[in-house]
């Protein structure tokens, strides 16, 4: 059997390119790359910390549009939360009510919109009494009967004037007086056939309720407009405590986002519903509008004042135990939640009693995203 010999110059090139030829490599399970996308590096995202902090990088804020302030030690009053009920003003508003019972006509305007501006005075419609068809037909039988005596007597007036060189003057006057005695019966007993009773503004301002309705049967006493004034607000409050209501130096009221001012008139000396009255007014208002018997919250501020942190409504949130919270941001990007104690302040702020400290960064925009935040 022969040999065969390969060239000495054939096997150094074969080895030649065996070393540059680039190498396949294949790695164990779990190790390919491949098309994936690169992973993304661990702690980068918002997140929540095992100790219940939330990391949130700065880009993160910027898109949740989180802002914070300060909090400040400042001096205020406190304040004392009241249910309330709008009522109308007894000085510039009032009730058009039916002193007798009929049927509403309207004027020759109309029946007044609401919200339609009124002058003291304006007629606002009519009411036409109504009555039974007997009780009808015995007041014009009736009226009738006085005509007709009325018409005797002015025969008789004419006589006795006639001869009045002859008759005494005692029975002259005697039947003057029968004469005007039964012109007036007539008078009012054809006005009461069918009279109207005109319906007018008690006060100058727009209506706020109307029950008018043409054709519309009232009973008497019953309550067919209202009318108030819309630049000014009457509040009347509830205070149930035994003891006596405290000083008050003022209130506010929130009307949407607008906090208006209230002024303290004073406390009802007798007990209604197991309660007593504060009155609060403002007799000013610009742009907002309270409807009459519109339940609100009235924030009645006492004469005594002290020092406390107020913060936005806004910052307060619930965590996993429903315990009140606010986030304070303890570095640039680490928000912790601090566990407080609050008191109402004015509807917009709230007086926080425990749980923060001076010049704290409370979170008041973006609360609520951070708080979800897993």
């Amino acid at each position: 059997m022969s040999k065969r010999f390969i060239p000495r110059s054939f096997a150094v090139s074969f080895f030649v390119c065996a070393l540059l030829r680039p190498f396949s490599a294949w790695s164990g399970p779990g190790h390919d790359h491949g098309d994936e996308a690169a992973a993304v590096v661990p702690g980068d995202g918002p997140r929540r910390l095992p100790t219940g902090e939330v990391f949130l990088p700065k880009p993160a804020q910027r898109q949740l549009n989180v802002r914070t302030l300060p909090a400040l030690l400042e001096q205020h009053a406190r304040v004392i939360e009241l249910n309330g009920k709008v009522v109308i003003d007894p000085q510039s508003g009032g009730l058009v009510q039916t002193s007798t019972g009929g049927r509403f006509e309207a004027p020759s305007n109309g029946v007044p919109r609401l919200g339609q501006v009124v002058k003291k005075g304006e007629v606002l419609g009519y009411v036409v009494a109504t009555q039974a068809p007997l009780d009808r037909a015995s007041q014009q039988a009736e009226l009738a009967q006085l005509r007709a005596q009325l018409s005797l007597a002015e025969s008789r007036l004419q006589r006795v004037q006639q001869l009045q060189d002859t008759i005494p003057k005692k029975e002259q006057q005697a039947a003057v007086a029968e004469v005007q005695s039964l012109k007036g019966q007539v008078a009012a007993l054809a006005g009461g056939v069918g009279a109207k009773e005109a319906l007018r503004a008690p006060t100058s301002g727009v209506v706020a309720s109307s029950n008018a309705l043409s054709g519309k049967v009232f009973e008497t006493g019953a309550l067919v407009f209202e009318v108030s004034n819309p630049g000014v607000v009457r509040i009347d409050a509830s205070w149930f405590e035994g003891v006596t209501p405290p000083v008050f130096s003022g209130a506010k009221v929130m009307s949407g986002n607008e906090t208006i001012a209230l002024n303290y008139l004073g406390a009802a000396g007798a007990v209604r519903d197991q309660s007593l009255t504060l009155a609060f007014e403002n007799r000013k208002l610009d742009k907002a509008r309270f409807a009459t018997g519109q339940l609100v919250k009235v924030y009645a501020e006492q004469a005594s004042k002290f020092e406390g942190i107020a913060v936005s409504s806004g910052a307060l949130m619930k965590n996993a135990a429903n315990q009140t919270i606010v986030w304070v941001k303890a570095e640039p990007e680490t928000f912790e939640p601090r566990v407080v104690l609050t008191e109402p302040l004015d509807g917009q702020r709230v007086l926080v009693v425990s749980g923060l400290k001076p010049f704290d960064r409370v979170v008041v925009q973006g609360a609520t995203l951070i708080n979800q935040i897993r």
